[in-house]
């Protein structure tokens, strides 16, 4: 014989409450007593209860889902930052549904617009391309809480990043220290918040140092390329006034920047200074360690999720601002570093 399933009824006989009372407990409410929802919790327990996802959302208009729309899910610190996303949804009755672009406007579209047809309450994207028409109508067209991470969308919704621009800039004093003159510097393509403000933060300790900026050493790359990001380096480490150090802010970036220095047999550091960005196994593993720019990804995490909640459940008639919320980032100095050598060897 089949065990007929317990209802919200049973729950509530149980606990000594009403089902109204179970109801408001199981759904993470904030207005039920604690000893309440422990006693409604346990006794959900023991009915092994559980209550229809579907059937809560036609009545209320959420599904207490939120969406995640990241360019590569394999990138480390993606996966540092949607954990932390994670953890404190599920902390607030919230369960994460994560996208994977591929870093391509006309595949956020299509995740927008397939998140949004599936109901979910909110989404957090970091989204190809800030300058996309399709991607900017589509994300305005949503009904819907929007919080980016590390993008700067005006006005469509909130932003939780690091603050990449100061990163920039120290980093980028920081090898003018050490003598650099010829610095070169491998970022993503400024169509989105990270390579505007890195190539901004360069910039500005270069003319501080008058240190005239030279074109041909940036190369705006994906920071996935890093076969794109070997071929790059290894042109650019072949001419005769080559860098003698390399800022290298993107992972795939970082690994395909050494391949090259180690296929031309430059030495880091005494052949070429490097610094990459995160702190990743690659930068502490490498030999030598790499020099890094750090920033805590895991409280961009919490944040954007913390932010998201205050969205769903603000009054909809008092909206406040939205807001750019950015993290600081430091500098972990290892051993990828060093004053150039007075002279070079041309590979050309």
């Amino acid at each position: 014989m089949v065990q007929k399933k317990s209802s919200i009824a049973d729950v509530a006989r149980l606990s000594g409450v009403s089902p109204g009372s179970v109801s408001r407990a199981l759904s993470g409410k904030n207005w039920v007593s604690e000893d309440l929802r422990r006693r409604v919790e346990e006794a959900a327990r023991q009915l092994n209860y559980s209550p229809n996802a579907l059937a809560r959302s036609l009545k209320t208009k959420q599904t207490h889902t939120i969406g995640a729309i990241v360019s590569d899910m394999s990138n480390p610190l993606h996966g540092i930052f949607l954990s932390n996303v994670q953890e404190e949804l599920e902390n607030q009755g919230y369960f994460l549904l994560v996208a994977n672009s591929r870093n391509r406007a006309q595949r956020d579209c299509a995740l927008l617009d397939l998140f949004s047809r599936g109901r979910v309450d909110g989404i957090i994207a970091a989204i190809a391309d800030e300058t996309d028409e399709q991607t900017m109508g589509t994300l305005r067209s949503l009904k819907l809480p929007l919080v980016f991470h590390d993008r700067e969308v005006g006005g469509i919704g909130d932003a939780v990043g690091p603050d990449h621009r100061t990163g920039a800039y120290q980093v980028t004093q920081y090898l003018v220290s050490l003598g650099h003159r010829r610095i070169g510097l491998m970022t993503p393509p400024n169509v989105a918040r990270p390579g505007r403000e890195r190539l901004a933060g360069y910039t500005r300790a270069l003319e501080e140092a008058n240190i005239t900026y030279e074109p041909s050493l940036v190369k705006m790359l994906d920071a996935t390329g890093g076969e794109r990001a070997y071929d790059e380096a290894k042109a650019m480490l072949r001419t005769a006034r080559r860098p003698t150090a390399i800022i290298c802010l993107g992972t795939g970036v970082l690994a395909g920047v050494i391949a090259a220095s180690d296929q031309l047999e430059l030495s880091i550091p005494s052949g070429l200074s490097i610094v990459g960005i995160g702190d990743t196994e690659l930068v502490r593993l490498n030999k030598p360690p790499i020099t890094t720019l750090r920033w805590d990804i895991a409280k961009c995490g919490r944040l954007a999720a913390q932010i998201m909640i205050e969205r769903l459940r603000e009054d909809a008639n008092n909206r406040a601002p939205v807001r750019m919320v950015e993290v600081p980032m430091d500098i972990i100095l290892r051993g990828s570093c060093a004053a150039p050598a007075d002279s070079h060897s041309d590979f050309s």
